[in-house]
């Protein structure tokens, strides 16, 4: 037989049956985070590679065609189908890439469509199995695939083109990952400096907009009791820039809360609340602890100015997740922060009172968001429950009122009571732009 003869047999003969005009495009997965962009990958191709000998893509297909895998699949009389196309950030300068998926699969949508994503070596004609994962950026290249056939056709092309043993060697060993992250830093991140103040601590984000993503601060106003004792709320949201996209899975964006507090007129402000404090990271919602509280929003002072009423907002970036709002106390008597659990007492206050007025007081779920509003006269906290907004799917919630209520709840006896419709929070500290004394 003629030099070439059985290699061009094997590609026509082999060649994977082309899906119909329309059929969908393929999506590959990809290792990186939704948030990070794909940038094509930097090759860095030098003269000596340019000129190094390469086997052509249908060549490669060729070696896909004798893999083990589709050989089996087809002989049960199943189509296999391939894609290659370059891989954001992988080798494309030594390898073509291939997804292999079932084509009546693929055609259905079936989500089990894929059969393996594989790396012919341009040089060499090996070819490895890898995983879409972000392993392939620590040096993971994957398992080099063999059979009899295979090594046949990988040396017919290897002759073809004056691949001597010598040039296997060299481009063999070829990462698959355009570079290779050390494993240590693969989370590392720079923080964005500072560029904008603002007022709201409520609900700080490093976004601002799908395209204005930058480090921001912010500071409330102070508050003043009656007796002079003054505080305010300070929140930073640090913007985080990944030094390698490919293998980073930490957050964006990073925010902390403080809260500060100066007794008397004429003392320096200390802080008494931090988020990152072990004490003050995570706060209990219905007997659960949460651990992201983004934000917070001073409230007002007791009428006796002894406590303090602050509102921390707790969110998660990148979810669909709602905002909830928790109050904490600061009992300046007694130096000391409590966190009453409100969304597990009035768990207990819906299924007792508010379902009697229900046409299914069996019913064990409905929906509400709380607001901590102020203090009463006699130090207790007023409430709000309103309507949440829709669910991400778009689904309405099923309100446990039928309109707004407001509700008195006793610190020391953890009792719920309604409040009339009209009535009406009394506020009681004092509010300034000034910091005064720091």
């Amino acid at each position: 037989m003629r030099e070439g003869t059985l290699l061009t047999k094997r590609l026509l003969g082999q060649a994977l049956p082309l899906l119909a005009a329309g059929v969908m495009a393929l999506v590959w997965a990809s290792p990186l985070r939704a948030q990070t962009s794909a940038a094509p990958a930097s090759t860095g191709v030098n003269a000596e590679q340019e000129q190094a000998p390469t086997i052509t893509v249908l060549e490669a297909r060729g070696v896909i065609n004798l893999l083990p895998v589709v050989k089996e699949i087809r002989a049960k009389g199943t189509a296999v189908g391939s894609e290659a196309r370059p891989v954001p950030r992988m080798n494309n300068t030594d390898y073509y890439f291939f997804y292999v998926y079932d084509v009546k699969a693929a055609q259905a949508h079936d989500p089990s469509q894929g059969i393996g994503n594989y790396a012919v070596n341009k040089h060499t004609a090996d070819v490895r199995v890898w995983e879409v994962s972000s392993e392939v950026f620590f040096g993971n290249d994957g398992a080099l695939v063999t059979s009899d056939e295979l090594e046949q056709f990988q040396e017919e092309l290897r002759k073809k083109y004056g691949i001597d043993p010598t040039l296997v060697q060299k481009y063999r060993p070829a990462h698959l990952a355009a570079r290779i992250i050390p494993r240590e830093l693969a989370n590392s991140a720079v923080p964005l400096p500072i560029t904008e103040q603002s007022a709201n601590t409520a609900q700080l984000s490093c976004w601002k907009g799908r395209d204005s993503f930058s480090s921001r601060q912010a500071r409330s106003a102070v508050i003043s009791s009656a007796a002079g004792d003054r505080a305010y709320a300070e929140v930073k949201a640090i913007a985080l820039r990944p030094e390698y996209e490919e293998t980073y899975s930490g957050e964006l964006c990073e925010n902390s809360v403080k809260l500060f507090l100066a007794k008397g007129r004429v003392s320096r402000f200390q802080l008494i609340l931090g988020s990152n404090s072990p004490t003050n990271d995570c706060l209990k919602i219905q007997g659960r602890n949460s651990c992201d509280v983004n934000g917070i929003q001073l409230v007002d002072w007791s009428k006796d100015g002894r406590l303090l009423l602050a509102n921390l907002v707790i969110w998660r970036y990148e979810t669909d997740g709602r905002i909830r709002r928790l109050p904490v106390i600061y009992d300046i008597g007694e130096n000391k922060i409590t966190q009453p659990d409100l969304y597990h007492f009035f768990d207990q206050y819906y299924k007792t009172d508010a379902y009697e007025e229900k046409e299914d007081p069996g019913s064990t779920h409905c929906d509400y968001e709380l607001l901590t509003e102020g203090f009463s006269p006699e130090g207790n906290l007023i409430l709000s429950a309103t309507r949440p907004p829709p669910y991400p799917d778009g689904d309405e919630p099923v309100f446990c009122f039928d309109e707004k209520q407001t509700f008195l709840f006793e610190l020391a006896a953890n009792k719920i009571t309604r409040r009339a419709s009209n009535y009406k929070v009394q506020h009681y500290g004092t509010w300034s732009l000034a910091l005064n004394s720091r």
